[in-house]
């Protein structure tokens, strides 16, 4: 038995200040050359702006069937263009509800974005982050100051129920003590799930170097009395593919004589005189079958004694 595994969004607002002398100002001579005239001094501000490079913050090439866990590291770069310091916190907010990631179709998929950089829990579950002062560090930017700031996007695999990519478009947004926007980025998040599919056995069967050994007993005419299936794990449609090294006959080691047997896998019949190709269930989703492996033991009178056997290769394509 051999498992093959096959194949298987940046908006800126600028908060800018100023301030300007009253035009009543009265005119008196000075000494400093200015003739009396009122001065005008130009207002320091903050002016943010937030670089996130790449803006699709995708987790790629995730395998249900594996043990590596769906979670990727990304950052964000916080840049103080303004002559005067930036106080503010980052804050995440869905451009468009409901929260999860979704593919258009079916229950979206939950995530988690945790701020590396104080441990905290940034994920716009209520529409945008929770903000909690005694916890998020204001980040504080002098003039021509910039702070990178690294999240990890976690998402859920025990809401993972098919292939495909699960997006969610959000806005990192910089916020002041008074909940004012200084700046902010749209930013896609999003879960890239690998077409994936498993096989196993379950039943009257042994391993033998890695091979798994079914015996048919005693040969006889017809259905052989052995509980075996096969066992299929997939992330949506599937093919199964079969061969029999010596085209549907069991050989008696070193010899011609031959015993012809029948397949059928899942109540399907199986053509051995090459590859065939059976086809899994047409819906798409998480699948889990249970499929019967039946043997039909052909004619064997006038047969020399001794043991028959065949190789048979079952793989299967998640599509």
């Amino acid at each position: 038995m051999m498992v093959r595994l096959t194949q298987l969004a940046f908006v800126v607002a600028l908060a800018v200040s100023g301030c300007i002398a009253p035009a009543t100002a009265q005119s008196v001579p000075r000494g400093d050359g200015s003739n009396g005239k009122p001065q005008v001094t130009p207002a320091a501000d903050c002016r943010l702006r937030i670089n996130a490079t790449p803006t699709a913050w995708i987790i790629r090439g995730y395998d249900p069937y594996e043990t590596v866990p769906p979670e990727a590291i990304f950052s964000a770069t916080f840049v103080n263009d303004g002559t005067a310091e930036c106080r503010f916190t980052p804050i995440f907010e869905l451009a468009q509800p409901p929260f999860g990631l979704s593919s258009g179709k079916g229950k979206p998929i939950g995530y988690a974005l945790i701020n590396l950089s104080d441990s905290q829990d940034a994920t716009p579950r209520a529409g945008r982050s929770v903000r909690n002062s005694s916890e998020q560090r204001t980040i504080e930017l002098a003039a021509n100051e910039r702070r990178t700031v690294t999240y990890r996007l976690v998402a859920s695999p025990d809401e993972v129920n098919s292939s495909g990519t699960f997006t969610q478009d959000v806005i990192l947004e910089a916020r002041d003590q008074t909940m004012r926007t200084l700046g902010g980025a749209r930013i896609v998040l999003g879960l890239e799930v690998l077409p994936s599919a498993r096989i196993g056995l379950a039943g009257a069967y042994r391993i033998s170097d890695g091979q798994a050994i079914v015996s048919l007993g005693e040969l006889r005419e017809g259905p052989a009395p052995v509980p075996l299936q096969l066992r299929v794990s997939s992330t949506g449609r599937y093919d199964l593919n079969v061969t029999s090294l010596n085209s549907g006959k069991l050989r008696l080691n070193g010899t011609e004589w031959t015993v012809p047997y029948s397949l059928t896998i899942g109540g399907n019949a199986v053509n051995l005189s090459g590859m065939d190709r059976l086809q899994g269930p047409s819906e798409n989703g998480l699948i889990r079958a249970v499929l019967p492996i039946q043997f039909y033991i052909g004619d064997v009178s006038r047969k020399r004694a001794g043991t028959y056997s065949d190789l048979i290769s079952i793989s299967v394509t998640a599509r």
